[in-house]
């Protein structure tokens, strides 16, 4: 299966890449080349979150297999001041990172699945906790996250042609320093994570649109 990941240099897409690989082909869309080896085949799309028509011209140009799946995971974490506080930039910033991001990424996978002609294409976005309780100190995470879950969930109802998922991740994933841990905070394993991933990939149809996994909700669908 060839699946294209979008986030591929953060940390999850790293993992995910890595875990991912050896069962999948994976390229990865990225703003700027990488400085090390990956475990993706890196596309550099500079602009991709602008244009979805550019990754798309990329992919032809690189001539890579026909796509069978989308991972989006974009954006990422960050601990700071109240999100009124933060100012209007600093919104605007949070938008482009998570929910422009996520759209874009979604409209790949529509003109994906009308370019291969047969067949349905899986589309699997990453959401997390912030999405579905209010955070304090990340509250444009857990605005944009929301709304990624709707943005999903009529992409879902809308099209006739992309099975649209998404993986809420209901706990600190190991391995991000970003993570405030404090107090025994439970994590769940990137490996976990890859896991479900690729059971909703290889097979869209046994899930609902939405899954949560993390310590207390194992792969519950949503």
């Amino acid at each position: 299966m060839h699946i294209l990941l979008f986030g591929a240099s953060g940390h999850v897409g790293t993992g995910l890449a890595k875990l991912l690989s050896s069962d999948h082909r994976i390229t990865g869309i990225v703003r700027r080349p990488p400085a090390a080896e990956t475990s993706y085949q890196p596309l550099v799309v500079p602009r991709w979150v602008d244009d979805a028509d550019e990754v798309i011209s990329e992919l032809a140009d690189a001539k890579t297999p026909p796509v069978d799946a989308v991972v989006a995971a974009i954006g990422g974490w960050y601990m700071d001041s109240p999100v009124l506080d933060r100012g209007l930039a600093k919104f605007d910033t949070d938008y482009e990172a998570y929910l422009r991001g996520h759209f874009t990424a979604c409209a790949v996978s529509e003109r994906l699945a009308a370019d291969r002609g047969t067949g349905r294409l899986t589309h699997l976005a990453f959401n997390g906790v912030a999405s579905v309780e209010a955070l304090p100190g990340s509250g444009g995470i857990s605005v944009f996250g929301a709304a990624q879950k709707m943005l999903i969930e009529v992409a879902a109802a809308e099209s006739t042609t992309v099975d649209f998922r998404e993986l809420r991740v209901m706990a600190p994933i190991g391995g991000d320093d970003r993570n405030d841990l404090t107090g025994g905070v439970e994590t769940i394993g990137l490996a976990e994570v890859a896991a479900a991933a690729a059971a909703i990939v290889d097979g869209a149809d046994r899930f609902e649109v939405s899954t949560e996994i993390g310590p207390d909700h194992g792969g519950e669908n949503g």
